[in-house]
């Protein structure tokens, strides 16, 4: 009898070290947020969920100027994926994202403005308000010059207004 309390004694005491630590462990992670496809579905990314279609955008708050960046240097925010052009950028964007991704999860910040998703020239932007907008530019519109045409305030108050609708 005294060894299967022992025996008892020792497993208890071992599951208690392994509960324990896998405590200690879980409380050292952080926790990811998970997010559904409805709300990614609202984000424009290409088809391996990557945001900008690769652009840096880090660069175009830093040096006014869209650089592909590379998978070596990428990084996960809100189940997007990103691409940098260096350790460094990579790094300035994991210590603040949301001051780096763009307006209305990347799509045209113009066709947000008249109620519309557009897709994006992701060398055609401009910095507003510290938010990176991202437009549309092929052989028949320059959706920039568009939004240029008109007053930026205006047009960020429309576009996030739509936004709002189509993000939910």
């Amino acid at each position: 009898m005294n060894r299967i309390n022992r025996k008892s004694c020792v497993a208890v005491a071992l599951f208690g070290l392994m509960l324990t630590a896998g405590i200690v462990i879980a409380a050292g992670q952080q926790s990811t947020p998970t997010y559904s496809r409805a709300y990614l579905h609202s984000y424009n990314l290409d088809s391996t969920g990557l945001a900008l279609e690769g652009y840096c955008p880090v660069t175009y708050h830093t040096h006014n100027v869209a650089r592909q960046g590379s998978a070596e240097f990428a990084s996960t925010y809100n189940g997007v994926d990103y691409h940098f052009v260096s350790a460094a950028a990579k790094r300035m964007f994991e210590s603040n994202p949301e001051k780096y991704i763009p307006a209305y999860g990347g799509w045209c910040a113009y066709g947000m403005a008249i109620q519309d998703k557009f897709p994006i020239d992701p060398t055609n932007f401009k910095i507003v308000n510290g938010r990176l907008m991202v437009f549309l530019r092929n052989q028949n519109v320059d959706a920039l010059a568009k939004w240029n045409q008109g007053d930026d305030q205006a047009q960020v108050v429309k576009a996030d207004a739509h936004w709002k609708k189509v993000s939910q």
